[in-house]
């Protein structure tokens, strides 16, 4: 065909390399068959493509080819295929690089040739870290792995069995495995696999073909789904679901609890048939407002049940948008607060109210007191504050018990409010002490007048006896006035004037009111400094000890000591025991000081005896909030296992009053006093109210004839007579006597001669401090009296 074919039918570009061929053949092809594919142009100017093979035939002298045989075969349909599936190829590949599905597959022999890019965004390997050490290194579950692991054994099986194989065909399709991955960070995550078979066009096995995929959002939808689901099911709340429009499309069970309605009697209707018709119109329009402007809605509404009965809801509405932004539904959820709402009434109730007698407490009086005080600045009225203080409850209280005195201040309570108009509040401030605010007055005049009417209607009141436990028992008042402005503008400083006029008043005999002035401040001023002084008097050893001595009747020796309270007031001096120790007592002090006295006398007496002073006892006085706390003989037997004294020498003295308060109580009182081994004497005989049955049952040792018999001793026939049937009766029942307040030689010889046991007085000496009185009766002579 000589150049015209080369020119004319070959294409361009492949005419270079086929002239370098027959080059190559013609000095090197001896035995070598050339191959190549060249295009050429056919008879429609369209190119073709050949597979072209040639072989040299002959040679001449000098070893160069002559002549050659070839054969051209059309392959146009053949290539064409192949740049189909290589551009096939070419897309698959890019696909599999951009999706975040992890592609893997495996050759004919099931060894893994690809793993996608995407699986160092899935579990943070690299496709080549996966290729090197398997997917097994990923899998945190091996008994996952034993289904997939099956399924490549049962493959390489057949691999070289074409029956089995096809069968294997046949029977497999897509097969899913799921399987919990560790990535490399150390996140589990769970991964489906799904896989295929691979087959090519003459039904050979070209491998496996698997698409992986993290579907951890998957699962969190499900169980989100599942958690909605059971949500609406088993909520204690009441869920209904809307359409756009409002109308009813679901409803759970909890809704049927709570309104008594069935879901089916609800569908398709509007959830206003649920509240009040009063409240519903400017509800429901509310509603929808917030709904439309903020998406979401909350708070309380009166629903009625299906029977009719009104009950109180909290409600909760959401609107849902579907994925276009558009709404697609509305959430209700509502739970019936009735009991809620009780609750919250009881503890409105308990924070400001008194629990026994329903009147307003400290708290919600002060802040009626507070707003009564503006009202009356802006309106320039005046405001009555009154304190009122019950004068004989605690000796009721502490005889009767508690559930008496608790029904006596209710009875009180009923009484007050019955003096006052509906205006006014009565308030209980704790224990007996009640506060009445009266309602502002436009005068002074006025507002005086009221007060004095109230008060008097008060303390006139209490002219009827309260009843309890059948018997008849009358209680007194004390009432203190303020007046604002003129007494105090400020809540603080009217109810601390208020105190202080009560307080007066109680001063002024009780029983009776008293108007707030000016002077009484001085006066409650240094009651309040004695108070806060004696709560640090303890703590800072201000208290002290004297000791009176204690003789035979006939004056002769010494038989004890009596230790009496002091307090060395650090700018008061020396302040009487009369100034301090009621306060003690109305402090609750009392117990904790007197333990110390009890301590500090039994410490005394032991060092006194070491030391070889002759003081046979010692007398230490109880009081009645000791006596009757139920644990004086536990802490008498830690003082004197502490001191190391013996109970023989410690007396305790009470007075009839406290044995005479309970008296089986006190009787089992004193039997654990008496087992302890030590001496009880009963102080002031003569002043009470002692029954001589009682007194023969008490287990006591010493009576002490009170000072004012022994005052008019011996002339006065009177005192004369009484000491004499005391110093008698005493020794009828074996009980040993002591007077007291003996100052005169007569007085002595007068209760020697009626074999008095031992006398105590200013005869033989004053109270003292413990060092005088080792200093005078530390001598190893009996002490003489001349």
């Amino acid at each position: 065909m000589g150049e015209f074919f080369w020119e004319i039918l070959l294409h361009p570009d492949d005419a270079r390399s086929y002239q370098d061929m027959r080059l190559r053949q013609r000095h090197h092809g001896h035995n070598e068959l050339l191959q190549c594919v060249l295009r050429f142009r056919d008879r429609e100017n369209n190119w073709r493509c050949f597979d072209v093979r040639e072989q040299a035939l002959a040679w001449d002298a000098e070893n160069l080819v002559t002549r050659i045989i070839g054969i051209a075969k059309d392959i146009t349909e053949q290539v064409a295929s192949s740049q189909s599936l290589r551009d096939s190829e070419q897309r698959y590949r890019m696909l599999a690089e951009s999706i975040s599905d992890v592609i893997f597959s495996t050759d004919g022999q099931l060894a893994v040739n690809y793993v996608s890019p995407s699986v160092e965004r899935a579990l943070g390997y690299s496709a080549e870290w996966i290729l090197q050490n398997g997917w097994s290194a990923v899998i945190a579950n091996p008994q996952q792995v034993i289904g997939f692991d099956a399924l490549i054994s049962r493959i390489g099986k057949v691999l070289h069995k074409p029956q089995e194989l096809a069968r294997l065909r046949e029977e497999v399709t897509t097969r899913m495995f799921l399987f919990d991955c560790l990535r490399a960070d150390g996140r589990k995550i769970p991964v489906e696999l799904r896989v295929v078979l691979v087959w090519d066009e003459n039904g050979n096995f070209e491998g496996i073909f698997g698409v992986g995929r993290d579907i951890s959002q998957q699962r969190r939808a499900e169980k989100d789904l599942r958690m909605a689901a059971t949500v609406f099911e088993h909520s204690t709340s009441a869920i209904l679901i809307t359409d756009p429009a409002g109308y009813i499309v679901q409803a759970n069970e909890a809704f049927t609890r709570v309104s008594g309605y069935e879901v089916a009697q609800v569908l398709d209707q509007l959830p206003g048939m649920l509240t009040v018709e009063s409240e519903q119109e400017n509800h429901l329009r509310y509603i929808l407002k917030q709904l439309n402007g903020q998406g979401t809605w909350e708070g309380e509404i009166r629903l009625k049940r299906r029977n009719g009965e009104h009950y109180p809801a909290w409600v909760g509405i959401t609107a849902v948008l579907d994925d276009e932004g558009d709404l697609a539904s509305y959430v209700c959820f509502f739970s019936d607060i009735s009991e809620r709402k009780a609750s919250e009434d009881r503890i409105h109730r308990l924070a400001y109210y008194d629990a026994l007698t329903h009147l307003p407490n400290r708290t919600l009086f002060q802040d009626r007191l507070h707003s009564a005080l503006q009202h009356a600045e802006r309106q320039q009225a005046w405001v009555v504050l009154m304190f009122l203080d019950l004068d004989r409850f605690k000796p009721i209280n502490d005889s009767l018990g508690h559930a008496a005195g608790d029904r006596m201040l209710q009875e009180m309570a009923t009484r007050l409010l019955a003096c006052v108009s509906s205006d006014d509040t009565v308030a209980r401030m704790g224990g007996d002490e009640f506060t009445l605010l009266l309602q502002p007055d436009t005068s002074r005049e006025a507002a005086l007048t009221r007060a004095i009417h109230v008060a008097e209607r008060i303390l006139t009141s209490l002219v009827t006896p309260f009843v309890l436990e059948g018997r008849e028992f009358f209680v007194t008042a004390s009432i203190g006035i303020a007046l604002s402005p003129q007494d105090g503008k400020e809540l603080s400083q009217l109810m601390k004037n208020a105190d202080t006029a009560m307080y007066h008043a109680k001063e002024r005999g009780k029983n009776n009111f008293q108007f707030y002035q000016a002077d009484m401040n001085a006066t409650a001023l240094e009651r309040l400094e004695l108070e806060s002084d004696l709560r640090h008097a303890l703590e800072q050893q201000e208290f002290t000890l004297y000791y009176q001595p204690q003789f035979s009747g006939d004056g002769k020796r010494l038989t004890g000591a009596e230790a009496l309270l002091r307090w060395r007031h650090p700018r008061r001096g020396l302040v009487p025991p009369n100034d301090f120790i009621p306060v003690l007592e109305e402090l609750g002090l009392v117990v904790e000081v007197g333990d110390w006295v009890l301590t500090e006398a039994c410490r005394q007496l032991k060092q006194w005896h070491q030391a070889r002073v002759r003081v046979p006892k010692v007398s230490v006085n109880i009081s009645a909030r000791q006596f009757s706390d139920g644990q004086l003989g536990k802490r008498i037997a830690n003082i004197l296992e502490q001191t190391g004294l013996s109970p023989a020498c410690l007396e305790l003295e009470l007075t009839e009053s406290i044995l005479m308060r309970e008296v089986n109580e006190a009787m089992q009182i004193l039997d654990g006093l008496k087992n302890l081994g030590l001496s009880i004497a009963v102080d002031d005989f003569g002043t009470g109210y002692s029954s001589l049955n009682y007194l023969k049952q008490f287990p006591i040792d010493v009576l002490k004839i009170d000072r004012t018999f022994v005052d008019g001793l011996p002339s006065g026939e009177q005192d004369a007579q009484i000491a004499r049937a005391i110093i008698a009766m005493a020794h009828s029942l074996n009980l040993s006597v002591i007077a007291e307040g003996v100052e005169t030689h007569e007085q002595l010889e007068f209760l020697r001669e009626h074999d008095c046991d031992e006398v105590q007085g200013y005869l033989f000496g004053r109270p003292m401090p413990a060092s005088q009185f080792e200093a005078q009766f530390s001598n190893d002579a009996l002490f003489m009296l001349d």
